[in-house]
């Protein structure tokens, strides 16, 4: 039996493999923390815990989840929309569920015709399920170059028109991880202006959107008059419920949303009824987000300062759970990343996003207050 070519070309998920040493360092005795899983370890959202038991509790029977979602499920997340960014979306033809964002984001390309050449453009650092899932459909990726200079986002300016002809997907994710960097108004203005005129989709990972410390970042659901872009959005991170694997895929294109159904029906993708009954309630709180990131803002002052203060170059952190840095005295991500495992501590290499990560290492702060603590101590003994 011939398997995929590019599954086997592969290498195993990144942070499977980073997880795995951090396991292994911990049977030998060391005292690891492991900073490299975006999954807070803060209480998930209390009173959908309640309302799941409850859930479960009332069913005589199961039957199989409706694939585009429950019609209760999606007006929650139609007023969600409509209170943080006061625009209406019809639950009916504007929005459908989704298992947490990661499958959607990796199932997206199917809905589409690649013969005629269409690229998938990714930014050179990005989450890498964008690139595998082109990869494993053998589609071409065009990676658009990221750098401190440009803010961690494209230059939409050194995309040529000819370029621009074969774009059929466009990777947006802000506030971006790795690098926390939030695109602006006039960033999603100008990118919106070229799908239209190109006629390519603009894909929105907006899974940190809601963990912003100061300013509301953009969010493509603002953009009435524009059509073509799709927004990934998630309870994983807003409601510290990533176990629980429950999103929303949002558009103002109700032919692509009606393609979308159509497709997905097929895949199994149907996230559990009892559990949509659930994250209602989490869709419906306004205020548990804002208190989820003040407490990552809290989390954000006292390790920057001392990162600072041992000469870090930290980037960005207006939003999220990640800093994004580098050091003068540590020129790759491997000797920086070497450096925190003397003392004990596990990151991510720069590189595990993309080669122009080089240089620079992720660290998550959405562990609990008390490893935090110990983390800023270990950090000032460095």
């Amino acid at each position: 039996m011939d398997y995929n070519p590019s599954l086997l070309k592969e290498k195993e998920y990144p942070l499977a493999t980073l997880q795995r040493e951090a396991n292994r360092l911990k049977e030998s005795g060391r005292k690891i923390i492991n900073l490299t899983i975006g999954d807070p370890k803060e209480k998930t959202y209390g009173p959908m815990k309640d309302r799941i038991c409850d859930e479960v509790k009332k069913m005589t029977y199961s039957q199989y989840p409706m694939p585009a979602g429950e019609l209760s499920y999606l007006n929650a997340v139609s007023y969600w929309a409509k209170q943080t960014y006061q625009v209406d979306y019809s639950p009916e033809t504007h929005i459908i569920s989704c298992n947490g964002s990661k499958e959607a984001i990796f199932s997206i390309p199917l809905l589409f015709d690649w013969s005629g050449g269409k690229e998938v453009f990714i930014p050179s650092l990005s989450y890498p399920v964008y690139a595998n899932a082109s990869r494993l459909m053998n589609i071409p990726i065009r990676y658009l170059k990221l750098e401190k200079e440009n803010g961690f986002l494209p230059n939409l300016e050194d995309v040529s028109s000819e370029q621009w002809q074969k774009c059929g997907l466009f990777w947006i994710n802000s506030p971006h991880n790795p690098t926390t960097a939030i695109a602006n108004k006039d960033y999603f203005e100008q990118l919106l202006d070229l799908a239209d005129h190109y006629g390519f989709l603009v894909c929105s990972d907006e899974c940190y959107n809601d963990l912003y410390y100061d300013t509301q970042p953009t969010s493509c659901l603002s953009f009435i008059d524009h059509q073509n872009w799709l927004v990934f959005r998630s309870l994983s991170k807003r409601s510290h419920m990533t176990g629980f694997r429950i999103g929303a895929l949002i558009s103002r294109n109700k032919v692509l949303i009606a393609r979308l159904k159509k497709m997905r029906s097929a895949m199994g993708v149907g996230t559990p009824t009892f559990i949509q009954n659930a994250a209602i309630l989490a869709w419906e709180d306004m205020t548990h987000a804002q208190n989820n990131a003040e407490q990552y803002r809290s989390k954000r002052d006292l390790l920057k300062p001392i990162l600072a203060a041992k000469g870090f170059d930290v980037f960005g952190g207006d939003a999220g759970f990640y800093f994004w840095f580098s050091h003068p005295d540590y020129g790759s991500s491997e000797s920086l990343c070497s450096w925190f495992l003397e003392h004990e501590m596990m990151i991510t290499p720069g590189t595990v996003f993309g080669s122009d990560g080089e240089g620079y290492a992720r660290m998550i702060y959405c562990e609990t207050d008390a490893i935090m603590a110990v983390v800023a101590d270990r950090i000032k003994q460095m």
